[in-house]
C-alpha cells in the first residue's frame, strides 16, 4: 500500500470516528431532553383525593327561576347513595327544594313519594294526595311543577317518560285544572 493510500485510509477512519462520536453525543443529549421533559410534566397533586371525592357525581335538578322558566341546578352528590334507588334519591333532592337563591320550587308543600317504579322506559311516580290538594290553581304553575319532575327524572338515560299516580290511582288531576295525569309526560311536552 502506498503512503498516499495509507493517509487516505487513516483520514477516512478518523472522519468516521469523529462522525460516530458526534452522533452518539447528539443521541445522548436528545435522550436527556426527553427525560427532563418527562420529569417536568409530572403533576403532583396539592392534596390527596379522598374516597368521597372519587365517588362524587353530579345530578341536575330542575327548578323555576325568577322569569317563571325552568332552570337547572347542578349538585354534586356521593354516587354511593344512588346505588339502591337512584330515582327515589333524586326525587327527594327535588322535593327538598333548590340551594340556589334565585331558584324556587313550584312543587306543593307536604308532598310525599309513596313509591317509584320503572316499567320499560317509563317511570311511575306515586305521590301522596298533597300533590294535587296543595297545588295552586294557576295552570302555568301546575305545568311548571310537571316540568320540574319530568325534566329531572328524564336525565336518566333509561327514562323517556313519567307517569304520575296519586295514592296509587291513575287519571287524577290538579284541582280546577285541565292537566290530567291520564297520559305519560315526556320532556318534549
Amino acid at each position: 500500500m502506498s503512503d498516499k493510500s495509507k493517509k487516505i485510509l487513516i483520514i477516512s477512519i478518523i472522519v468516521i470516528a469523529i462522525i460516530a462520536v458526534i452522533v452518539v453525543i447528539c443521541c445522548n443529549s436528545n435522550v436527556e431532553k426527553i427525560k427532563n421533559n418527562t420529569e417536568e410534566n409530572v403533576i403532583i397533586p396539592e392534596e390527596e383525593i379522598s374516597d368521597e371525592q372519587l365517588r362524587e357525581t353530579t345530578v341536575t335538578l330542575y327548578f323555576v327561576n325568577s322569569n317563571n322558566e325552568i332552570a337547572e341546578e347542578v349538585r354534586k352528590i356521593d354516587s354511593k347513595v344512588l346505588l339502591n334507588n337512584p330515582y327515589q334519591e333524586v326525587m327527594s333532592l327535588l322535593l327538598n327544594g333548590p340551594k340556589t337563591e334565585n331558584l324556587k320550587s313550584v312543587l306543593p308543600e307536604g308532598v310525599k313519594v309513596n313509591k317509584i317504579t320503572k316499567n320499560g322506559e317509563c317511570l311511575f311516580i306515586d305521590f301522596s294526595k298533597e300533590f294535587i290538594e296543595n297545588q295552586v290553581d294557576n295552570i302555568e304553575t301546575q305545568g311548571l311543577a310537571i316540568s320540574q319532575i319530568v325534566d329531572t327524572m328524564t336525565q336518566f338515560t333509561e327514562i323517556n317518560s313519567v307517569k304520575i299516580l296519586i295514592d296509587n290511582k291513575e287519571n287524577q288531576c290538579f284541582k280546577n285544572s285541565t292537566i290530567k295525569f291520564e297520559r305519560l309526560f315526556t320532556k318534549e311536552d
